[in-house]
């Protein structure tokens, strides 16, 4: 029971709470305050598009040079390229291995189901054999059964 009370309590504190905190627009951080408050005065776009740089400077040349576009990213990218290779080449190994064990189970598998072959004949033949030898006891050399 004070269960019940204690939660329907705090549902009913937090559906109080939830318009009066939706509908103060000042509790919003300031940017989105700002943006809020630009569209409600109807703010006008600015008269130029802002604009990047059409050419970067000598600093950001060189670092970009020597950097993404230089040594160090044809280093990279050989690198990127040599580990690519790397994995293909182990993938492949992989998968030959995985298929000549394959082929050797088979194998394995069918030597084993000629050796129970082989020997389900010895024992029919030996079977045979032992049923003659009872016969020729039982009903004697020169009769038939």
């Amino acid at each position: 029971m004070k269960l019940e009370l204690v939660a329907s309590l705090a549902a009913f504190g937090l559906l109080a709470a939830g318009p009066a905190h939706a509908a103060a627009p000042t509790d919003a951080p300031p940017g989105k305050a700002a943006a809020r408050a630009a569209l409600v005065t109807g703010a006008d776009l600015p008269a130029t598009p802002p604009q990047l740089p059409s050419q970067a400077s000598d600093a950001a040349r060189a670092a970009l040079g020597g950097r993404a576009f230089g040594a160090q990213g044809d280093a990279s990218r050989r690198a990127r390229e040599q580990a690519a290779r790397q994995a293909a080449d182990d993938a492949s190994e992989s998968i030959t291995a995985a298929s000549k064990r394959a082929a050797q189970a088979a194998v394995a598998a069918a030597a084993s189901a000629s050796a129970s072959a082989n020997a389900d004949a010895r024992a029919a033949a030996g079977q045979a054999r032992s049923d003659a030898a009872k016969s020729k006891a039982t009903h004697g050399p020169g009769t038939r059964p």
